[in-house]
């Protein structure tokens, strides 16, 4: 829906560009027609604030204008367009979001429950999450789910949470192949944390590791993996976290020989 506001919202500019009025003809002034996706970001032409999209400015000057929309948890984006007399330039933009960090009130949530049995232990990213069967607001995306059962080895699981939509991890009716024990307690940890991003490429889902002298080759959601040319079989299968490669703990260390905290 959105998508199809921001077309129309383009189309309306192409249509007022056709029939404008020549009243400039004669000066040396038009206007601007900008709008975005999503709404509401700030717009700045020639480092002068104007107001939020979708906005129509006129009495514009004739000639090269560099326009800046802003808006909280999306990417700045800096366009030209050329402003002719009497006429209204349209600068239509869809934005990319931020992977960096940004105010969580500017991001999507959703809701999670996590139904487990008396005495579990769940962790959302490695942050505790409160009782089982508890709905809670978490940012929508892909997380690692980590479930702790009294008796039982660990179990991870990667989960997508939809905006504004409640998502429901029943640990006992999920089925075997949803869900990963973690060998000896082991955990998923962010890649660029243990190997520098210059030492280890990403092919599709193909992960390539050259570090102190050691060789890797593994893929997302895959156990299987070679480490110096020899096959092996990880404890748990590489994810992907909004954007970021997710290795087994146990093998990073292996590589790096180095033991870190991983960040929360």
């Amino acid at each position: 829906m959105a998508s199809l506001k921001w077309l129309a919202g383009a189309l309306l500019a192409c249509a007022v560009c056709a029939s404008a009025p020549t009243a400039h003809a004669a000066g040396l002034h038009g206007g601007i027609f900008v709008t975005s996706l999503p709404a509401g970001a700030a717009v700045w032409m020639d480092g002068t604030y104007l107001g939020e999209t979708p906005l129509f400015v006129d009495s514009v000057e004739s000639g090269r204008h560099a326009v800046t929309l802003i808006h909280s948890g999306w990417q700045p984006q800096t366009v030209y367009t050329d402003v002719s007399a009497g006429h209204v330039a349209p600068v239509s933009i869809v934005l990319a979001q931020n992977n960096g960090a940004r105010p969580l009130a500017s991001r999507a949530k959703g809701m999670l429950i996590v139904r487990a049995p008396a005495g579990s232990k769940a962790a959302l990213d490695g942050t505790p999450l409160s009782e089982s069967n508890e709905a809670q607001s978490v940012d929508a995306g892909d997380h690692i789910l980590s479930i702790n059962k009294p008796g039982s080895a660990r179990i991870t699981q990667i989960v997508h949470i939809y905006p504004q939509i409640t998502t429901v991890i029943d640990e006992i009716a999920t089925s075997s192949a949803a869900l990963s024990p973690a060998s000896d307690d082991d955990v998923l940890a962010m890649l660029e944390q243990y190997v520098p991003p210059s030492n280890y490429t990403m092919n599709g889902d193909v992960i390539t590791i050259h570090y102190h002298g050691a060789e890797v080759e593994c893929a997302i959601g895959s156990k299987n993996y070679m480490l110096n040319g020899k096959s092996g079989t990880l404890s748990l299968a590489p994810a992907l976290v909004a954007k970021k490669a997710y290795l087994p703990l146990s093998l990073l260390k292996r590589i790096t020989g180095v033991s870190k905290t991983i960040a929360r």
